[in-house]
């Protein structure tokens, strides 16, 4: 079955990887990697094992991982600029440092979402604030806040 859907998905592989942005971006590069996407949730689901097909695909298994965990979050319909005020951005950082020492991961994880999605306080200036060399980790924290939220 690797072998199968390792044919499948090996062609859709150089556009996929192209594909930057939103997910609903209407262009080549993402239409190839919904169908990537969708191939690998459907192998994922009839049992297939992630470390083999990315060993077979030549990508990292984090890579296959992530999409799959991802999948069902939907993308944002819209690109909101940030209006937070320099006092909205330091009382975000501050409840979000709170949450990190003294709550568990998800409550962490909820601020963050919160802070970012509630009341549209930029991930970049908190990851500045909180001295992070970019805002990556705190954009996996949300998506994993919404993948709880989703689960509940």
């Amino acid at each position: 079955m690797t072998e199968e859907y390792a044919d499948l998905m090996a062609p859709l592989l150089p556009l996929a990887k192209k594909a930057y942005g939103s997910r609903n971006t209407n262009s080549p590069q993402h239409e190839a990697s919904r169908e990537y996407t969708r191939l690998l949730v459907d192998y994922y689901s009839k049992g297939g094992s992630l470390l083999k097909l990315a060993e077979a695909l030549g990508v990292t298994y984090a890579g296959l991982r992530r999409r799959i965990i991802t999948n069902d979050i939907p993308p944002k319909s819209k690109k909101v600029r940030s209006k937070a005020t320099e006092d909205q951005i330091m009382e975000a950082v501050a409840k979000i440092s709170q949450a990190k020492e003294f709550g568990t991961v998800d409550q962490y994880h909820e601020a963050i979402r919160c802070h970012y999605e509630d009341h549209g306080v930029s991930l970049a200036k908190i990851a500045e604030k909180l001295n992070l060399s970019s805002a990556n980790p705190l954009y996996y924290a949300v998506s994993k806040a919404k993948l709880k939220k989703s689960e509940i």
